[in-house]
């Protein structure tokens, strides 16, 4: 048959692609922010795009402030798009840590910003805490929600308010209607403090409890006046993937990530670990766990990007003193979710408009490309007036969005590009730098 003939449905498909890619959707009218909102079981960034988070947990209270800073920079390097800061207030109790601050605090925020990474900001305080103003063992949610309702912190939602997630406090509340009736507080104060940010709810029973989403999440969303709620559930010892057999107290993952979706509740996976940690915390299948996350189209956080390195079931990078600068800074499961995060995560488009610049490759450009269309596996590549460090990475990805080849450039501009493997169609080549990126359609016709 005809080459041209079989390239056209592609062609069609693409333009589609194009079309349902760049749809944006419009703020609903009772939503008054102007950053994240909820909209029918979706997440939609300020731009009105929707966005898919898809990072890690980023430790920084227990770690010096060098080590901790560091993760921003290397996160977005590793291709995550999000980062969940785990932090403490400024309590007294706190003060052995160096982001139990606001200034501190506000550094964090910036500098995921600055690095083109969402910043979802929580408080470890009342980590497993159930009750709202009093708690057997001080852990109640007031505490924490009175810290967001601060001056400072309203000021800091205000000043981010078009990145900035609000986690509200991590892991904290019963698995009964005190969960829902506490959360009910939290929101009143705070939409009346003036946050109108997306604000993140972890489910409770110490995040695990699924329950509390599908009993209670809808309502929570219908009575914020914003409706702007987003909700966390945490992947640990409650839960099994179906490879193998459950315990009767278990949760089966595949099945309540569906039943979410089913319901239309805006819900992420805030944290999950890799398999090998004690107690039984991690007997489920991780790699499951985020294929069925991109299957539903539902955000996932690993715990974490820099934990601890005696812990490397809880880490990507296998020394967070050392950061990241090539996969041989990762742990062995590491190198699988930063691929995942090359391959799968895509960066907020209300950055657009502070990104580097995209240039469409044509005949005048100073990269060229040939053959294009393609017959064989081998791209030429010629370059003109740009120097080796301008080029960081060159990625193929398919017209779905989904990187099918990712070449890291080391100073020496590739002047082969080799596509074994890559089946025929119309793919996006891009060269991407820190200030300028070159985009162009590429034909592979063998």
């Amino acid at each position: 048959m005809n080459r041209i003939k079989l390239l056209l449905p592609l062609f069609a498909i693409f333009f589609v692609h194009c079309i349902a890619v760049n749809a944006q959707v419009a703020r609903p009218g009772y939503n008054t922010g102007k950053g994240f909102f909820v909209l029918d079981g979706k997440l939609y960034d300020a731009s009105g795009a929707e966005f898919i988070p898809m990072g890690a947990n980023t430790a920084v209270f227990w770690q010096s402030e060098a080590n901790a800073m560091k993760s921003f920079p290397d996160m977005k390097k590793a291709g995550a798009n999000c980062a969940r800061i785990v932090s403490v207030t400024s309590d007294a109790s706190n003060s052995w840590s160096w982001q139990s601050n606001f200034t501190r605090q506000k550094a964090c925020v910036k500098a995921c910003v600055d690095n083109k990474l969402i910043p979802i900001l929580e408080f470890h305080d009342v980590t497993c805490g159930n009750g709202y103003e009093t708690d057997a063992e001080n852990k109640n949610l007031k505490r924490v929600v009175d810290y967001w309702c601060s001056a400072n912190l309203v000021q800091l939602c205000k000043d981010y308010e078009k990145y900035l997630i609000v986690n509200v406090a991590n892991e904290w509340g019963p698995t009964n209607s005190l969960y829902r009736d506490g959360y009910k507080k939290a929101i009143t104060a705070m939409r009346t403090a003036g946050i109108k940010n997306t604000i993140l709810i972890d489910a409770g029973g110490c995040g695990q409890n699924p329950t509390t989403l599908i009993n209670y999440a809808q309502e929570l969303l219908d009575f914020d006046p914003e409706k702007n709620i987003l909700f966390s559930i945490h992947f640990y010892g409650l839960w099994m993937t179906k490879e193998s057999n459950k315990q009767v107290w278990q949760y089966y993952v595949e099945d309540y990530l569906q039943k979410f979706k089913d319901k239309k509740i805006p819900v992420i996976v805030g944290e999950f670990g890799w398999t090998g940690a004690p107690d039984n915390f991690t007997l489920y299948d991780p790699k499951k766990i985020i294929s069925e996350c991109n299957l539903q189209g539902i955000g996932w956080l690993f715990w974490a990007w820099n934990s601890n390195p005696n812990e490397t079931y809880y880490d990507i990078v296998a020394n967070y003193s050392k950061g990241y600068t090539s996969d041989a800074d990762l742990t062995e499961h590491g190198k699988y979710i930063v691929q995942q995060f090359k391959d799968n995560a895509k960066e907020a488009v209300s950055f657009l408009a502070t990104s580097s610049s995209t240039i469409e490759l044509n005949q005048e450009s100073a990269i060229k490309i040939f053959p294009n269309p393609m017959f064989s596996n081998v791209l030429n590549v010629e370059y003109q007036n740009i120097e080796s460090n301008s080029i960081r990475q060159v990625q193929l990805k398919n017209i779905f969005g989904s990187t099918v080849k990712n070449i890291e450039v080391n100073h020496i501009l590739p002047e082969q590009l080799v596509f074994d493997q890559v089946a025929a169609g119309t793919y996006f080549l891009h060269f991407k730098g820190d200030a300028v990126n070159y985009s162009t359609r590429l034909v592979i016709a063998n």
